[in-house]
């Protein structure tokens, strides 16, 4: 950096006159951003604190009169720093060494508050951590309210489609008769959940594109605020329709029952924060002891023998086994999943249309069953053996946690296959060679050419480039792509199944390899190398040139 002002810097109103004893003339003060700039850095170096932005402003002038009264002992200072005078020669020296210090620091140039600065290179990866922890922070909140309400919703469908008992299934269809808002809004929550799902993988990646993951964040937050919008008026509106049910008793007996655990569940989470898990726990335990003492109660009015042990054992099975099934979202579910991951690699790996490394399916297992996807596909299974189990529950024979676990196991692989998630691992595995060979003959390796044009220009002239580029590049690209592309593609197809969490399409998944293949340093190296030597081989072949 050049110490030199070209202008003078500060208050165009001059008070200072010159003196023609020492024929002194002052150049008029032009604030050139350039000047301005030094001048800050100046006064910045001298311990004064301005921000250095190149533009000349009250707080400027008022710090080099600041500057020259204490520095140079001025009665009037004049605001004002002329090139090669006093005042900027009193501050040179501490911007010097302050410029020759930071030229020994690797430094980088960032925005604060619309302000530039500089900072080192540890404060600015510093930085950098703490805005991707922040940011994966809110994208790990967004998706996970996301797979709550998609939860919820769904277990609103399996009722209406009698998958819960015909009961069920009639308490669903009087709330959605009485009132259509109460249908779940999945197109909202659905987006919702797809870009909060794409924020966590872009900020997540090891060395995240921040233009793309701020691009990323607006859309997701949008999403987001539009499908909380969305779902508090959806339960608003089945609080509202189930308790006016409730109330006006337009439903018969059992489905008035299944109507209040409804109600009631709807009404914890909203009301008490509870987490959907823990409201259907006491939801479903709570109106059970109902049921069950109302049906003791009618045993007894029907003249059957019925004795106080008896209906109080009744009562708290049947509250009980509610209660566990309902529990199971929140405090089962976790342990459960554990050590399924390979399992299920080993019964899903086989089955898939394309082939992909037994690590990066057990990868893609694990991150799924530590979603929240993943744990609501374990909490249902666990809830389907615990109905099954009920029997021996009853009679007094509580199974073993091994048992419930292989019963559990038994369920997932069951019904794995058709699950959207392993679908779309299905679909990315079966495309993958094509559409990854794809990437690198349309896009990447075109790319990389242009890149190199200088180089290759400088070696065989750019007539020849152009004519070489024009008859042969098609060719180059598909020669790059086919030798270069099984190991390369498995590789960056690893990192992005490694990084999903299971609610990523398939198009989102490739998405993520070839992303991974535009970032693999190693291979863009190796296919510049591939261009140099097809150019070199074709050029042999030109005829030499006229003498």
């Amino acid at each position: 950096m050049a110490l030199k002002l070209s202008a003078p810097v500060g208050d165009k109103k001059r008070i200072t006159k010159a003196d023609p004893k020492k024929n002194e003339k002052f150049k008029p003060v032009q604030n050139k951003p350039a000047d301005v700039e030094l001048v800050q850095l100046m006064l910045v170096a001298n311990g004064f604190r301005v921000d250095v932005n190149g533009k000349c402003d009250t707080v400027l002038i008022k710090n080099i009169r600041e500057f020259q009264k204490k520095k140079l002992g001025f009665k009037k200072p004049d605001g004002i720093v002329d090139p090669d005078a006093k005042t900027w020669k009193a501050g040179l020296p501490k911007l010097s060494a302050m410029i020759s210090a930071n030229a020994k620091l690797e430094l980088y140039e960032v925005f604060e508050g619309g302000k530039k600065k500089l900072v080192s290179k540890k404060d600015y990866e510093a930085g950098l951590n703490a805005l991707k922890r922040e940011v994966l922070s809110k994208a790990v909140k967004m998706h996970s309210e996301a797979e709550c309400w998609v939860d919820i919703c769904n277990g609103f469908e399996k009722t209406r489609q009698a998958q819960d008992g015909l009961v069920n299934a009639l308490v669903e269809f009087s709330v959605s008769v009485v009132n259509s808002d109460t249908n779940p809004p999945w197109d909202d929550i659905l987006k919702a959940r797809s870009e909060a799902s794409t924020l966590k993988a872009l900020a997540g990646a090891a060395s995240p594109d921040w233009r793309r993951v701020q691009k990323q964040d607006q859309k997701a937050t949008k999403a987001y605020n539009k499908a909380v919008k969305s779902f508090k008026k959806f339960i608003e509106a089945r609080i509202g329709t189930a308790g006016g049910i409730v109330t006006g008793l337009e439903v018969v007996r059992d489905t008035s029952f299944a109507a209040v655990e409804t109600y009631m569940t709807a009404r914890l989470v909203m009301t008490k924060g509870m987490s959907p898990a823990k409201a259907g726990m006491i939801a479903a335990s709570s109106v059970e002891a109902l049921k069950s003492g109302a049906g003791q109660f009618g045993e007894y009015v029907a003249g059957n023998k019925v004795t106080w042990d008896g209906a109080a054992k009744k009562v708290f099975i049947d509250s009980f086994i509610a209660g566990l099934a309902g529990a199971a979202g929140g405090k089962l579910g976790d342990k459960l999943s554990k050590g399924l991951a390979s399992q299920l690699a080993k019964h899903v790996m086989p089955k898939l249309s394309g082939s992909i490394s037994t690590k990066a399916g057990e990868l893609f297992f694990k991150r799924f069953l530590g979603s929240d996807a993943g744990q609501a596909m374990v909490v249902s299974a666990l809830k389907e053996t615990i109905g099954l189990m009920k029997p021996l529950i009853e009679k007094g024979q509580p199974p073993k946690l091994k048992d419930v676990k292989d019963a559990v196991t038994k369920t997932l692989l069951a019904g794995i296959m058709t699950h959207a998630s392993v679908k779309a691992l299905d679909y990315f595995t079966k495309n993958l060679p094509g559409k990854g060979e794809a990437f690198l003959k349309t896009i990447m390796a075109p790319k990389i050419m242009e890149s190199m044009r200088k180089e290759l220009c400088v070696l065989y002239g750019a007539k020849t480039f152009d004519e070489l580029a024009a008859k042969h590049a098609g060719a180059i690209y598909v020669r790059v792509a086919t030798s270069v592309s099984e190991k390369s593609i498995e590789k960056a197809a690893l990192i992005a199944v490694s990084a999903s969490d299971g609610s990523q399409s398939a198009a989102q998944l490739q998405k993520l390899a070839n992303d991974e293949l535009r970032k693999d340093a190693e291979l863009r190296k190796k296919i510049q190398d591939m261009i140099r030597s097809e150019f070199a081989r074709v050029a042999k072949k030109l005829p030499a040139p006229a003498n």
